[in-house]
């Protein structure tokens, strides 16, 4: 009888893998157009993690900047704050919302002007590398993107 059980629960657990409903997942990506004589701007998104094991993502790169690195925005006492982190979780079965005010990917070194998307190229701890292409929003639509999000 537990014998029976275990293959029945073992089976069920492998249904979202065979379905290809497991695994990490990228929403919503966008990059704010960085404003004219600037170098730096920022990249936002939503990653899902459907899988049973948390995970992280540790380094994102892109063409267009010759530096991309993990960064959070806090509140310090009257003031925000921006500080790199080594790496963003993403928990098992939930998701990490990189956002305006929060977690995001600082683009820094932007080479030249900036098209309407950008591909950014994400790397987990899993090993798990992707690449997603992230529309440029320019600054008088990030407001309303913003406000898209919460």
């Amino acid at each position: 009888m537990k014998k029976t059980l275990l293959v029945i629960l073992f089976f069920l657990l492998a249904v979202p893998d065979a379905l290809g409903g497991e695994g990490i997942s990228i929403q919503d990506p966008w990059v704010r157009q960085n404003p004219p004589g600037t170098s730096a701007t920022a990249a936002y998104m939503v990653i899902e993690n459907r899988s049973a094991a948390g995970d992280e993502l540790v380094d994102v790169s892109c063409e267009c900047s010759s530096r991309a690195s993990l960064h959070l925005t806090q509140t310090s006492g009257d003031s925000m704050v921006m500080r790199k982190v080594n790496s963003i979780a993403i928990p098992a079965g939930g998701k990490a919302t990189l956002s305006p005010g929060g977690h995001h990917v600082m683009l820094e070194g932007l080479s030249g002007e900036m098209s309407k998307s950008v591909v950014l190229e994400l790397e987990f701890r899993s090993g798990k590398h992707m690449r997603v292409k992230a529309p440029v929003v320019s600054p008088r639509d990030t407001e309303v993107h913003d406000h898209h999000h919460h």
